[in-house]
């Protein structure tokens, strides 16, 4: 999945479809594809909360939810 591609599927989730565009740039960048989807590690999501506080109830303990 190309960088535009995980942008495009962020989007289309109900949860970041109001969401900033940064912040939907921040996630697509870190996240791993696995069958279809994506997935962010533990680590990368302490980093994204660390700097987008609001995403913390968007990002689950597992990566997205």
């Amino acid at each position: 999945m190309t960088f535009e591609e995980k942008i495009k599927y962020l989007r289309n989730l109900p949860q970041f479809k109001v969401v900033p565009i940064s912040e939907v740039r921040a996630i697509a960048f870190v996240a791993n594809e696995k069958k279809g989807k994506l997935f962010l590690d533990p680590e990368d999501v302490e980093k994204i909360v660390r700097e987008y506080p609001d995403l913390a109830s968007k990002l689950g303990p597992d990566g997205l939810t």
